[in-house]
């Protein structure tokens, strides 16, 4: 019986291994080459090799380029400095000044986790941020601490169009959420879009056609060809478009800057800002019990009848979650352009290659 969960386009025949501690090497060699501080070019290569052994390589180390590429054209700060502009017991608004996404979004998540630890509840908004790969791997900080995360972002131009038009009206913002259990955390982490553009240039990367109803060329029909998808469709209609809203309300609009829809073409060059929020349950009343009827209730779920074509019953997060246990220890298959497109990232900015690094 094969499985339907939904999952990662896959090729063994065209894809090539690397380590997690080669690919960080690699990561943070390029990044301090480009004039980041070492210790700040360590959490953006956790943040994205955390992605990576998830499956999640379009948000992962396959974005280096682009961001290196944004650092050249002055679009990110290497440098930039964070400054807290607004500081309360449960809330607190970060200053970013366009520097790495992931560096500012972890400070970020790590300060409304003290503050959930301390009050119950803690909200950190980004302000001039930029894109921060994958938000599940920020949530999923909260759920090591035992909280309950949610991440959200307003990220580049409009780009999903508007329900009940062929037009963008919002950016594919992600929307994350993670639960702690007593196992592998609950996470949801999705775009607003019925697939993000990296999934779409993953399926190109393979050779394989998108689904319909994902995107539509730039003449406003509905595409399968990945090379010519231009407008992304939103989830469930009238929903993911709304839910593409709220994302930028919680974020851009909440700051007084402005959503996806006024912001110039240019992906980096206006920023994202980003919208993180954390629950203690401890200070709930009833933690021991909360663990255990969520403990319960994911055992529950997954021993039901699996559907017909379906191996088992998981929640979210539980493929991702295998995955990177797999991966840990195995290394991570990448399709060989990408381990090609690394290394001349590597090189072309003048970095060795790390010892240990695949021929593409």
């Amino acid at each position: 019986m094969t499985s339907a969960t939904p999952d990662i386009p896959r090729d063994p025949s065209l894809e090539i291994s690397v380590s997690v501690d080669v690919l960080k090497k690699l990561i943070v060699a390029v990044l301090v080459r480009k004039g980041m501080f070492e210790v700040e070019a360590d959490i953006v290569a956790a943040r994205m090799t955390e992605a990576d052994l998830r499956g999640i390589h379009s948000h992962g180390s396959r974005t280096l380029g682009k961001y290196v590429a944004a650092i050249d054209a002055g679009d990110i700060d290497p440098r930039a400095m964070s400054i807290t502009t607004c500081d309360t017991l449960a809330m607190a608004v970060i200053e970013a000044s366009g520097g790495m996404g992931h560096v500012s979004a972890t400070r970020g998540m790590e300060l409304a986790i003290a503050k959930a630890r301390e009050v119950g509840t803690g909200t950190v908004v980004i302000k001039k941020g930029q894109h921060f790969g994958a938000a599940g791997v920020y949530t999923m900080l909260a759920a090591k601490e035992g909280m309950i995360g949610f991440a959200t972002t307003s990220t580049g131009t409009a780009t999903v169009a508007a329900y009940g038009s062929t037009q963008p009206g919002t950016a594919n913002n992600a929307l994350s959420w993670a639960i702690p259990t007593s196992g592998a955390p609950f996470v949801l982490d999705t775009a607003i879009a019925e697939s993000s553009w990296g999934k779409i240039e993953s399926m190109g990367m393979f050779g394989l056609p998108i689904l319909p109803g994902w995107a539509l060329d730039e003449s406003g029909n509905e595409t399968t060809d990945a090379g010519a998808a231009k407008t992304l469709l939103p989830m469930s209609g009238a929903r993911g478009s709304a839910l593409g809203f709220v994302a930028s309300a919680l974020t851009s609009a909440l700051i007084g800057r402005r959503t996806p829809i006024h912001k110039s073409p240019n992906p980096f060059g206006p920023g994202s800002d980003h919208f993180f929020q954390v629950i203690d349950p401890s200070h709930f009343g009833a933690p021991d019990r909360f663990l255990k009827e969520i403990d319960a209730t994911v055992a529950s779920i997954k021993e039901l009848p699996p559907a017909e074509g379906v191996d088992k019953v998981r929640v979210a997060g539980e493929l991702e979650w295998e995955r990177s246990k797999q991966w840990s220890t195995e290394g991570i298959p990448f399709h060989r352009d990408q381990i090609s497109s690394l290394a001349e990232v590597c090189t072309s900015n003048r970095c060795d290659l790390p010892a240990g690094w695949p021929a593409g």
